[in-house]
């Protein structure tokens, strides 16, 4: 069904918009590690967008969801994306109207479902829960952070440092942000940072080593650190995989994606009712947790499926959902006619 941002139909009492009639449309800009940073403008359209793989007891829950169908987009970053589509998964101001915020949409139409989904990657693919987590998929507790900012939309934390082995190669002190970013498969850097970044861990890889040896890529969060080895960060060549980020200063300050580089090596849990993110170190096969892990870990999730990866870049083919919906400027609404 064609609609505006509030979720009235275009045209009273018809499906699709017929002739020529104001409507509303949005712009927005993309920025992604991998693939670089482009504009898409679009109009909005009803669906509903359906889970059903894993549930407990066979059911599938719908969200009657508004989606942005795309009109135009820039041949970058567009073209070259390995999905037809993405489902944002980020907080609500984030999302262009309340119509258009799948978890809170999810969440109004569920009971007795907690709060909070959870991505864990492979390899070759990876799992999307909803409704809770899976313990048996930890090496560890699920330690939780507040969301910083959550006003901005993002699921994000603060950075205290960014430490290379034992060197200090980001201070923080104006602020750095670690955004959860699950469309990208190299480790994001804002354009600013990644000069230093990369040259500190360039010159801590031993070359021709395999598997490749380095010093550990450590991102202090306060109450616990996020740490990579050589083997996460590195490509089969021992090249460290990082991707440039292009947003400006000051809007955006010591931003860092955390993509697939980290999501290999931890699961991310999102609170959507508390704004918390949750990081827990990811088990190479299923293991059996303490009693605390568990009750932690919370029940089995109501919904969750599998995706594989997509044939370029790393990321899946279907379903792309992004924790982040990382775009470099908010969504901006117009009018136009049909």
């Amino acid at each position: 069904m064609d609609v505006n941002v509030n979720g009235t139909e275009v045209s009273t009492g018809s499906r699709l918009a017929h002739g020529k009639v104001m409507r509303d449309g949005a712009t927005m800009s993309y920025t992604q590690s991998d693939l670089g940073t482009g504009d898409v403008t679009a109009v909005l359209v009803r669906d509903s967008v359906c889970l059903e793989a894993g549930a407990a007891d066979g059911s599938r829950a719908c969200v009657d969801l508004a989606v942005l169908a795309a009109l135009e987009e820039d041949d970058v970053p567009f073209r070259t994306m390995p999905n037809d589509g993405i489902v944002g998964l980020g907080l609500e101001s984030l999302a262009i109207g309340k119509l258009s915020s799948f978890m809170s949409r999810l969440l109004e139409g569920s009971k007795n479902v907690l709060p909070q989904f959870g991505i864990l990657f492979g390899r070759h693919g990876g799992e999307l829960h909803f409704g809770g987590h899976q313990a048996s998929r930890f090496a560890g507790l699920l330690r939780w952070l507040p969301v910083d900012h959550p006003e901005d939309g993002y699921w994000q934390v603060a950075i205290k440092a960014v430490y290379v082995g034992e060197k200090l190669v980001d201070d923080c002190a104006e602020g750095c942000h670690g955004v959860v970013d699950t469309g990208a498969s190299r480790l994001g850097v804002q354009a600013s940072r990644l000069p230093r970044l990369r040259a500190a861990l360039q010159a801590s890889v031993l070359q021709g080593s395999q598997p490749c040896h380095g010093a550990a890529l450590r991102f202090d969060l306060g109450e616990f650190s996020l740490s990579l080895g050589a083997e996460d960060y590195t490509d089969a060549n021992c090249t460290p995989q990082l991707g440039e980020l292009s947003l400006e200063e000051p809007a955006f300050h010591g931003v860092y994606a955390l993509g697939e580089t980290v999501l290999r090596r931890y699961y991310a849990a999102f609170d959507w009712e508390t704004r918390r993110i949750g990081f827990a170190p990811v088990a190479k096969r299923l293991v059996r947790l303490s009693a605390e892990a568990n009750k932690q870990a919370s029940q089995r999730p109501s919904w969750w499926s599998e995706f594989r990866r997509g044939p370029r870049y790393g990321v899946r083919a279907r379903p792309a959902c992004s924790g982040a919906g990382f775009s470099a400027v908010p969504v901006q609404t117009q009018s136009f006619r049909n």
